[in-house]
């Protein structure tokens, strides 16, 4: 019983709504994951450093609604641009 719970809940996941964004600038790199967590909450993952290096950051904090999370994931699609960084595909 508590293997068929478990099966259902992980098939309630909306994977198609996941999203990654990756840009680059030189050697630098930045990329934004944006994922929904195992209570049906929306987790933003912002990860940046420098390639060749292992020094770098990464930091998740959770969204009240996938709507504010798709508006953050917006400015900072934004910030990069004006920042110099291209969206790789």
């Amino acid at each position: 019983m508590i293997a068929r719970k478990r099966a259902s809940a992980w098939h309630s996941f909306d994977t198609a709504s996941w999203i990654t964004l990756r840009w680059t600038r030189g050697t630098r790199y930045y990329r934004v994951h944006l994922e929904q967590d195992l209570w049906q909450g929306w987790l933003l993952t912002q990860v940046n450093g420098r390639r060749g290096s292992r020094l770098g950051r990464a930091r998740s904090r959770p969204t009240p609604s996938i709507e504010s999370a798709l508006l953050e994931l917006a400015h900072i699609a934004k910030r990069r641009r004006q920042r110099g960084y291209a969206l790789m595909s």
